[in-house]
């Protein structure tokens, strides 16, 4: 296509106007901080919160973000009270998507954060909220330690639970890419972005506007503003083109200047007309379903890594990989005559696989009756990180001590891979072993040998 003379942007094509996708509002009914004493008009009990749902949905909203209380309006980690409420709102709202909370704000042990995703039935969550890392709130922290957080992505995931994300600065976003990676949430998130609390980013545009940038197109992401910003992020994410989280969990405030009570209801209806003015519409509970993937059990298989034996056709790719790396085998010749690898060996390779794409390999050779070396593990360098070599080392450790081989030895050349084989999996460095020819990391000459004795 050629340019306007002019050099005008987009090639002389104006810029897409504000989002036509309807609108999905996520309404946070309570929390654990906003109270009665703050606001009457907060629902604690079974029956005030599957009221309140109701007049919510009704209203627009499409999400619910739940919290349990006890009966003296302590707020409550028991799945029992969560069931009751779902089970109830799920009477006559079967389609709208209902989300746990497993904060960690009061109950921090794993335990309690979790016991609300083993519900079943009409009682178990479609989502479940999922702070990505520790963070300070005014008045106290809250902390969510990287085991805790994966733990909870691995059980929503063995579940068959939608993580909500909730991302309070650049960096739990960074972090929840990760976790992706590892395969530790599904393909396509949907992500809360909780702008405007003290301790976190700012409530101001140009930070949503550097958060939900960084946002991947195939996610779906919502704007809270904390307090007194509720109404300018919610505001600012509809002629985005994002979402919106809103609700009295948030902002108790309907008019924050004047302290003025705010109903969840009435912060609903404001933000209706206000998208409807923009051109928005509002997302029905199924159209949120749909966008979300809930009920689309590949959207958590789509980032599992699948560890299979290689077969013939899988060769150009594995040669591939293998030469990212400078450690595809090569045939003898007269300029090399003993190559450091002159062949793989199908029978004995493993290949690691997402979405139908080879991303890993590795294999072994077998000495004898009771010795092999392992070889030519390599991972695409695009998904380091994600935990491929641990699986596919597992893989082949596995079916070489099913074959009875007692002793394995490999030779490695980097000092990243030697300290991972000897910490994670117990081998010992027991001699050097000049290299051949160049092969491998290119600034060494010499292989590190290591050995491990397998029990049987």
């Amino acid at each position: 296509m050629k340019l306007p003379a002019n050099g005008a942007l987009y090639g002389g094509n104006p810029p897409q106007g504000i989002s036509q996708e309807p609108l999905i509002i996520n309404a946070c009914l309570s929390g654990n901080i906003t109270n009665r004493a703050s606001n009457p008009n907060v629902p604690c009990s079974v029956q005030e919160i599957t009221d309140n749902a109701g007049a919510v949905i009704e209203a627009g909203a499409s999400i619910l973000h739940v919290h349990a209380y006890e009966n003296d309006g302590t707020p409550s980690w028991r799945p029992e009270i969560f069931g009751n409420i779902f089970d109830s709102i799920r009477s006559d709202h079967p389609e709208v998507v209902l989300v746990a909370t497993t904060s960690g704000r009061l109950y921090p042990e794993f335990e309690k954060r979790s016991a609300v995703l083993e519900l079943d039935g009409k009682a178990k969550p479609d989502m479940a909220s999922l702070t990505l890392a520790s963070l300070n709130f005014p008045r106290q922290a809250s902390i969510n330690d990287p085991e805790t957080v994966q733990g909870l992505c691995q059980r929503m995931r063995d579940r068959g639970i939608t993580p909500e994300l909730e991302a309070f600065d650049l960096g739990m976003l960074n972090y929840a890419f990760y976790l992706q990676r590892k395969g530790m949430l599904p393909l396509h998130c949907y992500v809360n972005l909780l702008l405007g609390s003290l301790g976190t980013v700012p409530g101001r545009t140009l930070d949503l506007a550097n958060l939900a940038r960084e946002i991947p197109q195939d996610w779906t992401w919502a704007a809270a503003g904390i307090g007194r910003y509720q109404l300018p992020i919610n505001a600012t994410a509809i002629t985005m083109g994002g979402n919106v989280r809103v609700g009295l969990e948030d902002n108790p405030f309907y008019d924050y200047a004047e302290r003025e009570p705010a109903s969840n209801e009435e912060l609903i209806k404001r933000l209706v007309r206000i998208a409807g003015e923009l051109g928005r519409t509002i997302a029905s509970p199924g159209e949120t379903r749909q966008r979300l993937h809930l009920d689309n059990p590949d959207n958590w298989s789509a980032t599992q890594i699948t560890i299979r034996k290689m077969k013939s056709g899988d060769m150009d790719r594995v040669m591939g990989i293998l030469a990212e790396w400078n450690m595809a085998p090569i045939e003898a010749d007269a300029n090399t005559p003993a190559p450091e690898r002159d062949r793989i060996e199908i029978g004995n390779t493993f290949v690691a696989e997402l979405q139908g794409n080879i991303v890993g390999t590795c294999g072994y050779y077998v000495l004898d009756e009771t010795h092999a070396e392992t070889a030519s593990l390599a991972v695409d360098p695009e998904f380091l990180g994600c935990g491929i070599g641990f699986q596919l080392q597992e893989a082949r450790l596995q079916e070489i001590r099913e074959r009875g081989i007692r002793h394995l030895r490999t030779e490695s050349d980097r000092p990243e891979v030697i300290h991972w084989y000897i910490n994670k999996f117990g081998y010992r460095k027991t001699g050097i072993n000049p290299k051949k020819h160049a092969f491998g990391h290119p600034d060494k000459d010499s292989w590190t040998i290591l050995e491990l004795e397998l029990e049987q």
